[in-house]
């Protein structure tokens, strides 16, 4: 046999080789598996928090788009979502207003999205 395809087996060809110790995969296979797992597990909580948060924003949306207001919000100013004691709502500039029940603090983005301003 020629000396190119001995150092390609697998094993020693003579008594004087080294003794080959194959890897041990299965450890490797197992910690790895265990990161993959984690990461994946990482990435589908992140997406849950998100989708969470998405949907809590809409629904503040459709509060404030479904309240009574009588002027055109402008973008970046902050307004006030109120309930009204027949359980309508109402959006209003007035800040601290004790004759409805305060809601959230929003604010009209170019987005045409309000955010409560808390969560900024």
């Amino acid at each position: 046999m020629t000396g190119l395809k001995k150092a390609l087996l697998p094993y020693g060809t003579t008594s004087s080789a080294p003794s080959i110790v194959l890897p041990d995969t299965a450890l490797f296979l197992s910690e790895r598996g265990s990161l993959t797992k984690n990461y994946f597990e990482n990435a589908v909580e992140l997406l849950n928090r998100e989708y969470d948060a998405i949907r809590s924003l809409a629904a503040l949306n459709e509060l404030v788009y479904n309240a009574s207001y009588n002027f055109v919000p402008r973008v970046g100013q902050r307004y006030h979502l109120y309930q009204k004691a027949d359980g309508r709502y109402l959006l209003s500039m007035i800040e601290n207003w004790s004759a409805h029940e305060f809601v959230a603090s929003v604010e009209y983005t170019a987005d045409s999205v309000w955010k409560d301003v808390a969560s900024f």
